[in-house]
């Protein structure tokens, strides 16, 4: 992964590839692996414009140990079918989204470990809040109390196009806040990573996705989450700026029975270090 192309990695031969159909019409990836005797289902919800190379090592250990996958990518992603509705890409529909994969999956009906990263986990904690699912066990990994971003993105959001996107905001966005928000030194694959998703986003789509989330804020949700029906694991990496690590012990303290677990760093909180932690379970 040290020389990085310009499109994101295949998701592992062992997996196959569909389109769950939303109730709005619109279509998300779902890439699944069912093997017999497995060892546990897991539902994978990633962040924001998050690529499958964040969670290829992942996908590749959990298939070694033979767990069910179903990885689930939401609408602002490039590979949503959205018929150019790109009103449709907001945080109401979003929410829904998530509910109706459950649904879609038959998930209730199973012993299930829910995986969110970054606003996959603010996902999971609001519907878990709001009671509309009960993942058994669910474990968030970096999740932002407020939903924020620079204030110059902020400033630029309403004249963001695929024309100034391409010219402007991608190029502002790699050399200010990518490296201000990710720690290089301590782990670089982070930086190349998010370099990567930059390129490869659908602006219209990611344009109101933030405009939608912007302002965001979880903590009055938290302790409306049934620790009984729902045990969550927060992950946290002390050596993440993008995703500050007493963010997530604060969110720890705040959910019924949640236990806070420092894995370092972003990296290792999608690749063995967390495959370890999910097999303690």
């Amino acid at each position: 992964m040290d020389n990085l192309e310009d499109k994101d990695v295949d998701f592992p031969k062992e997996m196959k590839i569909k389109y769950l159909k939303m109730s709005d019409g619109a279509e998300l990836r779902h890439a699944y692996y069912y093997p017999n005797n497995s060892n546990g289902h897991i539902l994978l919800y990633p962040g924001m414009n998050t690529l499958v190379l964040s969670w290829i090592k992942i996908l590749e250990l959990l298939i070694l140990e033979n767990y069910s996958i179903d990885y689930v990518e939401s609408r602002e992603k490039f590979s949503s079918k959205i018929n150019h509705d790109y009103q449709s890409v907001n945080k109401f529909r979003m929410l829904l989204d998530c509910n109706e994969i459950i649904d879609l999956l038959n998930l209730s009906s199973k012993e299930y470990i829910a995986i969110g990263s970054s606003l996959g986990s603010t996902t999971l904690i609001q519907n878990m809040a709001n009671g509309s699912i009960h993942p058994p066990i669910a474990i968030l990994v970096g999740p932002s109390v407020r939903f924020k971003v620079a204030s110059g993105l902020r400033i630029l959001l309403p004249f963001l196009t695929k024309w100034t996107y391409d010219k402007f905001v991608k190029v502002l966005m790699k050399r200010i806040a990518v490296k201000k928000y990710t720690n290089e030194k301590v782990d670089p694959l982070q930086k190349r990573k998010y370099e990567l998703a930059l390129e490869l986003a659908d602006p219209l789509k990611l344009k109101n996705c933030v405009k939608s989330w912007l302002g965001n804020n979880i903590y009055n949700d938290l302790e409306k989450i049934d620790g009984k029906l729902s045990k969550c694991y927060l992950i946290g990496a002390s050596e993440d700026i993008l995703h500050p690590d007493h963010e997530t012990r604060d969110v720890s303290n705040k959910i019924e029975n949640a236990i806070f677990v420092d894995l370092k760093t972003n990296s290792a909180a999608h690749d063995l270090p967390l495959i370890e932690f999910i097999k303690s379970l």
